[in-house]
């Protein structure tokens, strides 16, 4: 087992194997690690975690610090993105080889720093709805502003919800906007991380092989700014979902199977 990276938050991780696993022929491949936004829960990753493990793949959903109801924080505990990265990366250290990192949005930022800072853990990453580039202006000031009151407020949480996703039906909306009833002091914290985005040197860090999952509608991160990460370097890859927007993994969880699918396939084989 690769060894454990230093002390970090105990996190919460629903670890899921496909039913193939049961079979005597089945070849496990590396688990596939989710790690979810700002103000979010594991819940959205439901549909993509049963494609997931549809395909024979092995899912584990990650709650960051924090996010897990009844979580309490190591004292001192400052949430960062590298401490959010230090936690997951004693997640992966538990399987015996490196671990696939997906990531969406504020979750995208915790993978890429997990993988610039412990490369020995990481197998691949994978962006959903995320690249590093300079926050929204007008979703900035308005979480800037929310974060000086000291809580989210009703009309806040209304233009997250419409940013980041479509047309939600009242349950689908009450399961996805619950991560805004945490904590403040979980809340208020990684959104700054959120907005501060990752170190500029991180990017350069990363050598495992990083796929970019957007979506065409994406108001957050644009097309043109995924376009411009992946062109920057060989190791990275571009995947533009139609007919969906920021949270691509819950609009079309299908088309984000294939993609990730296919990468994960075709990282693994070894160059001509």
């Amino acid at each position: 087992m690769l060894q454990e990276p230093p002390a970090a938050a105990a996190l919460h991780v629903d670890m899921r194997i496909p039913t193939a696993a049961a079979s005597t022929d089945f070849q496990p491949e590396p688990p596939v690690l989710l790690l979810h936004g700002w103000a979010s829960t594991s819940g959205y990753w439901e549909a993509l975690a049963t494609e997931l493990l549809d395909a024979g793949r092995s899912v584990w959903i990650v709650d960051l610090p924090g996010y897990h109801p009844g979580d309490v924080l190591p004292p001192g505990f400052r949430w960062t993105l590298e401490s959010a990265a230090g936690s997951v990366a004693a997640v992966a250290a538990r399987n015996a080889s490196p671990v696939h990192i997906a990531g969406h949005s504020m979750g995208g930022s915790v993978a890429l720093t997990l993988a610039a800072a412990y490369p020995e853990l990481v197998a691949s990453v994978a962006l959903i709805g995320m690249v590093p580039a300079p926050p929204n202006e007008d979703f900035k000031s308005m979480l800037e502003s929310q974060l000086r009151q000291g809580f989210i407020d009703g009309a806040t949480r209304a233009k997250c919800m419409k940013a980041w996703f479509r047309a939600l039906s009242p349950e689908d909306h009450r399961l996805l906007s619950q991560g805004f009833d945490l904590p403040f002091e979980v809340l208020g914290p990684s959104g700054l991380a959120a907005m501060a985005g990752v170190a500029a040197d991180v990017p350069e860090k990363v050598t495992a092989p990083t796929l970019v999952i957007a979506g065409v509608g994406d108001r957050l991160r644009s097309l043109d700014q995924a376009e411009a990460f992946v062109a920057a370097s060989p190791l990275r890859r571009l995947v533009a979902i139609p007919d969906a927007g920021h949270s691509v993994h819950w609009e079309q969880p299908r088309a984000c199977a294939l993609a990730l699918g296919a990468f994960w396939n075709e990282s693994r084989q070894p160059p001509a």
